[in-house]
């Protein structure tokens, strides 16, 4: 699997084994491939992979957090947010939406990486562990 095709399937990746979510972003290797975590590469992932789109509102669903990115069903479309008191977007697409949410929840664990540089050692570490 490509970087950015492992970063879609991060929510079944974790469910499915031990790792934790920052270790998956670390292992998939999106961190030395500037400018793949784009939203039109993961929607076309997405449509490819519809029920990746459950998985992901599941995985906002589940996080339990005072601060971070949400994405949930509203109305007659989908809500990408930030919370507390953040951006909120509505879209009418769920490919977008998600696409938009997997972009910016991403996004914060490659900021918390790279703001920690012991995080960061302790990561490339175990992605490097056989």
């Amino acid at each position: 699997m490509t970087p950015i095709e492992q970063i879609c399937n991060l929510p079944v990746a974790f469910h499915a084994g031990d790792k934790s979510p920052l270790q998956l972003v670390c292992d998939s290797g999106i961190e030395d491939e500037p400018g793949s975590l784009a939203a039109t590469s993961i929607a076309n992932i997405l449509l490819a992979n519809p029920t990746l789109v459950e998985s992901w509102l599941r995985w906002s669903e589940d996080k339990r957090v005072s601060s971070g990115w949400y994405f949930l069903r509203e109305n007659n479309g989908y809500l990408v947010g930030f919370i507390p008191e953040g951006e909120r977007l509505f879209f009418k697409d769920a490919f977008t939406a998600c696409s938009e949410f997997i972009v910016r929840e991403v996004d914060g664990m490659l900021q918390s990486l790279r703001s920690n540089p012991a995080l960061k050692r302790d990561c490339r570490k175990s992605a490097a562990a056989p």
